[in-house]
């Protein structure tokens, strides 16, 4: 594809991409003139499109991962049967909303066949994923599959011949991979969208973002089209699409989860803020069933990034948790759902018994901590992630105007200015340490963002995520309630939201909660996060 236009290499990626989906995995005409009339709602198709079989729609519907895990382990599904079903809807959910970048199906199958015939023969499962489907980012390379990140200049690429780290360790315990999922041009905004593969559509409303950078795997799992995915995260890059597509994703602290392996967008040797990668979901066990597993997996012997050490199991939570209420941000105020949302969860926790702890006195740098977050995601003084758009003389999406300086008009970072980055976050961590600890806090609660969903290319900056990846805490986001315009009416107030409020836009879109905790205390994270789950879940 040497010699083509951009556009015409884009065309050709996309084509090759459509091939691979069979003529009996192709949604009828008819189905798709019905959601183009909004006569159909996108995330209601799969199970109203009749191209799944009862049992098909049984599998992808019923289970959540771990249970879908114990029906695998217990031999009363096959993974072919799991594996096809997923294969399926994942093609489904394409064919709507341009989750995928590339498909693995018949290698998927063909894995899948070799699972059964294991515990057929010897009756013991191959590991602790033995036949879960697991759908993957983009930026994970897999042996013999394309990693283009959604870059034109990266599409004359070779296939890569290494798994990341990660991929080795999910094959090693079982798992099958047979999807990698849409991303935003350069991974740095909360719109994944892109001018290869297309952009991500919320299946919910798509008109609407379904949030980045892992917004392929967001709508997938929304869709039900993946069972189990895995995200990375740097600003909100796993939360964000979860609380867009009303799911459950959950940051891990650096280096618990290893990241070697990947292609990346940026320049090798960037400082400051490094990526975590973590799962998206539909429950709290599903993400604490694969962080148990890639914990446990001597990752430090694969990835000099990695951590290495092991599950750590957390001693029996209090019978009454300490709960902080991370405040509002007075530059992006809650939306009427999401303050509607935020106070019916807290409202539930303290029936339920908990200490809810007001921190609005105590927490007064979410903005700044933004802003700071912005400047170390700059700090490349050759935007090499710039340069890969520049390469083809594709255009830049819209959204990027959020993260980059694109008219070049800014000032050259410099070392004097990198030392001060770094004194600013030691004390932002150092302040965030001090809440914890005066408050004798065992978690903290808090929007992921001011809003739900919100129209393509509106996002804006991630205050409410990035404050844990500049301190390096884990953060969970919890689905819970959506967003309803007569409810959320008397929420209404006099300030300025940015972006707009438009009620009628985000009518149904999820509604969540985030819960933040301790650094490299994840495993107390998830305890909380099961506790608050089920309360929130009555």
């Amino acid at each position: 594809m040497t010699n083509l236009s951009w556009e015409d290499k884009c065309a050709a990626k996309r084509a090759e991409i459509d091939a691979k989906i069979p003529t009996g995995w192709r949604l009828p005409e008819k189905i798709l003139q019905q959601v183009d009339n909004n006569e159909l709602e996108i995330i209601d198709v799969p199970s109203k499109c009749g191209l799944l079989s009862k049992d098909e729609l049984a599998i992808t519907e019923t289970f959540d991962a771990t249970s879908l895990r114990d029906k695998l382990a217990a031999q009363e599904l096959s993974a072919i049967e799991v594996t096809t079903a997923f294969c399926k809807r994942a093609a489904i959910a394409q064919q709507l909303t341009c989750c995928l970048t590339e498909t693995m199906f018949s290698e998927a199958l063909i894995r899948a066949e070799e699972l059964d015939a294991h515990i057929k023969t010897t009756g013991n499962l191959v590991g602790p994923l033995h036949g879960i489907p697991i759908s993957l980012k983009e930026t994970f390379n897999i042996k013999g599959v394309p990693t283009s990140l959604g870059f034109v200049s990266f599409l004359d690429r070779e296939p890569v011949t290494q798994n990341s780290v990660l991929v080795d360790i999910l094959l090693e315990a079982g798992a099958v991979l047979y999807v990698k999922t849409n991303v935003p041009q350069t991974m740095m905004t909360a719109d994944s969208h892109n001018n290869v593969f297309g952009r991500v559509l919320n299946p919910y409303r798509d008109t609407l973002t379904a949030g980045g950078s892992s917004g392929g795997e967001g709508a997938l799992l929304a869709m039900r089209g993946s069972i189990l995915g895995v995200g990375t995260d740097i600003a909100g890059s796993i939360r964000i699409p979860a609380l867009c597509c009303g799911t459950v994703g959950f940051k891990p602290s650096v280096g618990r989860v290893p990241y070697a392996g990947q292609t990346s967008a940026g320049r090798s040797g960037m400082t400051g803020i490094a990526a975590s990668a973590g799962p998206l979901c539909h429950s709290v066990r599903d993400a604490e069933m694969l962080l148990r597993v890639v914990f446990n997996a001597s990752s430090d012997d694969m990835d000099d990034t990695a951590l290495g050490f092991p599950w750590i199991q957390p001693v029996k939570p209090p019978t009454q948790l300490k709960i902080g209420v991370l405040p509002e941000d007075p530059q992006s105020p809650l939306h009427p759902n999401m303050q509607r949302t935020l106070g019916s969860a807290i409202e539930k926790l303290g029936n339920a018994g908990h200490h809810i702890v007001d921190l609005s006195s105590q927490i007064g740098f979410l903005g700044a901590a933004a802003d700071l977050a912005f400047h170390f995601f700059r700090i490349d003084p050759d935007q090499t992630a710039l340069q890969h758009i520049r390469k083809s003389g594709e255009p830049a999406i819209p959204s990027l105007r959020f993260t980059y300086d694109l008219d070049g008009k800014g000032e050259e970072p410099t070392l004097r200015g990198l030392f001060a980055l770094n004194t600013s976050r030691a004390e932002i961590m150092a302040k965030m340490r001090h809440v914890f600890l005066d408050n004798r806090l065992d978690v903290i609660i808090g929007p992921g963002y001011q809003s739900t969903a919100v129209p393509h290319d509106t996002y804006g900056v991630p205050v409410y995520t990035v404050i844990a990846n500049l301190v390096d805490y884990p953060a969970c986001i919890i689905p819970y309630g959506s967003s309803q315009i007569a409810a959320d009416a008397e929420f209404v107030r006099d300030v300025e939201y940015y972006p707009p409020y438009l009620p009628k836009e985000v009518e149904n879109a999820p509604c969540h909660v985030q819960l933040i905790g301790r650094r490299q205390k994840d495993e107390v994270l998830i305890q909380h996060a099961l506790i608050v789950e089920e309360i929130l879940g009555k």
